[in-house]
């Protein structure tokens, strides 16, 4: 069938359906589907952005403009809608959600969310994940289906791996001295926000600032000698994290004792966390090294580590945690001591891990760990030419902790827009034959 352009030949635009995201959708509504017979529940209320990122693989709702539960997702063993209201839910269908297989319920926006759902809900048992209208409350197993990842979730991650480690290491090398940790962190959010990627929480802690406040964010305090980096992004409803340290002349005997000292343990706790294990058995392994180094109780100053996903943490790396990484996951590993605190996002696989914050372009440290070497990030100097070599900090040696390293390329990687819309060249026709995986009625008029 061949249907002509409009009359003033301007090109539209048809929607293509993403297959490799109704395959995961399909895949959490299976999930869905097992969690409502084993909750004796006839359907599920979702509404949560995070909870909806992951069972609509992907939709962005967190950037909606309100912490109120105007969009929802209703999901049932058969059906699965969304109820939203009439500003939004074009942008969802069109753009979020296209060809994935959801139905539509919507209200005015000027209508109480409340009715819709009330609607929805009436005469049905329904669990949630904030328990509105009488829902039950069922926010722990509903969390505990965001994992283990997908194939297309693990893909994602390395994507957005790529564009977080980019960011914080690009921003890192044009730090100068009189720069504020607030410009710093304005040039990792500008890196990461033109490639569609949110900065879910970025600090930047001058001189040590850290080593008192662990989680501190950024001022408009200049930075004099060194400053640490971190940022955990978001796309997709997805997170990584990743932490540097850059240093504008010589590293302080201070700073490069705590910095050996965190690598050591950061390379312990990337070592042992592999699917299957528990969290506090890592934490055990890891709590040796503080013993080791004669700082029993540093690790009570901050928390240590997250597998993280959807959420900044799905569980976190304690003492007496019961949580098993599952098979994949994501962790990401961010100790510190002192004024030394370094991060990398580790994929967790049933056969092998993968670092996905590796670089090539930043200083690295071998830190051997029964008989392996495990590649940590080292701290950047900047405006030195003499090259530093980066040995592992396996015992208590003089071992160098800083090199100079290369620019990583400010053209970044390719794009990580999802795929959803092709523009059809004007002057032309439109052809859809029988096995063309669009349809004339994508087209929108």
């Amino acid at each position: 069938m061949t249907n002509e352009f409009r009359e003033d030949h301007q090109p539209r635009r048809l929607l293509v359906q993403d297959e490799a995201r109704l395959n995961d959708v399909e895949a959490k509504h299976q999930r869905v589907r097992e969690l409502l017979e084993e909750s004796g529940a006839d359907a599920l209320l979702l509404q949560d952005p995070a909870n909806i990122a992951w069972f609509t693989a992907g939709a962005d709702l967190f950037r909606f403009g309100s912490e109120n539960s105007l969009t929802s997702v209703f999901v049932t063993p058969e059906a699965r809608l969304f109820a939203t209201n009439s500003v939004d839910s074009a942008q969802i269908f069109e753009r979020e959600v296209f060809g994935l297989g959801f139905q539509l319920k919507q209200r005015e926006w000027y209508l109480p969310p409340e009715e819709l759902i009330g609607d929805l809900c009436r005469g049905r048992k329904v669990i949630s994940d904030r328990g509105p209208q009488g829902t039950r409350m069922a926010r722990n197993k509903i969390q505990a289906c965001r994992l283990p990842l997908t194939e297309l979730e693990t893909e994602r991650l390395k994507t957005l791996s790529r564009v977080a480690v980019h960011a914080v290491e690009a921003s890192a090398h044009h730090v100068r001295k009189g720069m504020t940790e607030s410009e710093v962190a304005g040039e990792v959010s500008h890196r990461l926000l033109k490639r569609t990627v949110a900065p879910a929480r970025i600090q930047v802690c001058a001189d040590g600032r850290n080593d008192r406040y662990r989680h501190w964010t950024f001022s408009e305090h200049p930075i004099e000698n060194y400053a640490v980096i971190s940022c955990t992004a978001r796309r997709w409803g997805l997170h990584v994290g990743v932490t540097r340290t850059v240093c504008l002349g010589q590293v302080s005997d201070e700073l490069k004792r705590a910095y050996r000292q965190a690598v050591l343990i950061h390379a312990t706790g990337l070592f042992f966390s592999r699917s299957g294990e528990r969290l506090d058995d890592v934490w055990k392994k890891v709590q040796r090294i503080y013993e080791k180094f004669e700082i029993p109780f540093e690790w009570q100053r901050a928390d240590q580590a997250d597998v993280i996903g959807y959420g900044q943490s799905e569980g976190r790396v304690t003492p007496d945690s019961g949580y098993t990484i599952p098979t994949p996951a994501p962790i990401f590993w961010h100790p510190s001591v002192g004024p030394a605190m370094l991060g990398d996002t580790l994929l967790c696989r049933a056969d092998s891990n993968e670092m996905l914050s590796q670089s090539t372009t930043w200083p690295q440290l071998a830190v051997t760990v029964k008989g392996r070497t495990v590649q940590c990030p080292g701290i950047l100097l900047v405006n030195r030419s003499t090259e530093v070599t980066a040995d592992s900090p396996s015992d208590d040696s003089e071992q160098p902790v800083f090199a100079p390293a290369d620019h990583p390329v400010e053209e970044p990687p390719s794009a990580v827009e999802s795929v959803w819309e092709l523009e059809l060249p004007p002057l032309q026709s439109a052809v859809w034959e029988e096995d063309s995986p669009f349809s004339e009625e994508s087209v929108l008029e």
